[in-house]
């Protein structure tokens, strides 16, 4: 049996679970709170990102968005805005280079001054999508993809872990880290090689961080998931759409012939996040239409 360097998996220390566990007099609806919790979301002003804060807020919980863009988009963070107003929660928005190292560290130094609540979630959706012939894709295109989908998401995190472990080894936290269905089959009709193995790596990395920040001495319980969504219909789809053909190959790629719409992944979202998925780590959530289990 695989175990951590120097730990014995059979000890009842390192066994000992610091969530909260399944209790059957728990009301349903309350394992889906998000109460008194703040959670760090990537790519923010993105339509993925916009979703997850906005689910996050309507769940009780605080949002952190973090993004590239010196102030978010206007129209779709007024909705996230009005939301935390509505429901009475705090929102906070940093611009940040997220695989730029120094720029992560400072600006989670800025957020633990502003935040009124611990830290105890991270949705990293920051992340792209580069397409082309494998023999004609440039090195560097190749590179800033990856450095963007992977290292992007260890560096944020990385520095999400390490706001959780400072409180102390009595807390605990969920991560959920966005990847794609890509992740688990090649996309047919498109030559996208570098985004599927950028996001097979967000799956791997995932798998590698739980079993890192599971249930061990002196250090929080961190569960770190994958989310895998299928085509979404969006903005930054609309012009491969367009091409001839695509709608119905993707369409009909699936079990469910359609596409999806960003606001389908706010339960899986809140789902991973909360306690309802108390037993669930290292783990991916596969919402794809069916799209990989014809």
């Amino acid at each position: 049996m695989n175990s951590p360097q120097g730990v014995n998996v059979h000890d009842p220390q390192y066994r000992e679970a610091k969530q909260p566990q399944g209790n059957p007099a728990t009301p349903v609806a309350q394992l889906f709170q998000l109460n008194d919790r703040t959670v760090i979301v990537t790519g923010a002003s993105g339509f993925l990102g916009v979703q997850a804060a906005t689910a996050i807020l309507e769940s009780g919980g605080d949002v952190v968005g973090l993004d590239i863009l010196a102030s978010p988009r206007s129209a779709a963070w007024a909705a996230v805005e009005e939301s935390a107003k509505t429901h009475g929660r705090g929102l906070w928005y940093f611009a940040c280079n997220v695989v730029d190292e120094n720029a992560v560290a400072a600006v989670f130094t800025d957020i633990a001054k502003a935040i009124t609540h611990p830290i105890r979630g991270l949705v990293a959706c920051a992340g792209r999508s580069i397409s082309g012939p494998a023999t004609e894709f440039a090195a560097k295109d190749f590179r800033a993809l990856v450095d963007l989908n992977l290292m992007g998401t260890f560096l944020v995190a990385r520095a999400t872990a390490r706001a959780v472990q400072a409180t102390g080894a009595s807390t605990f936290a969920s991560f959920v880290l966005v990847a794609s269905m890509s992740g688990h089959v090649s996309n047919k009709g498109t030559n996208t090689a570098a985004y599927c193995a950028s996001k097979a790596a967000v799956h791997q990395l995932a798998r590698s961080l739980a079993a890192e920040w599971g249930s061990r001495p002196g250090i929080p319980l961190i569960r770190v998931n994958t989310l895998s969504p299928g085509y979404i219909r969006t903005v930054a789809t609309e012009a491969a759409l367009k091409r001839p053909g695509v709608e119905a190959q993707w369409t009909g790629d699936n079990m469910l012939f359609r596409l999806s719409t960003a606001d389908e992944f706010r339960a899986p979202i809140v789902f991973l996040l909360s306690d309802g998925s108390s037993f669930m780590t290292g783990a991916d959530l596969r919402v794809d239409g069916g799209h990989c289990a014809w």
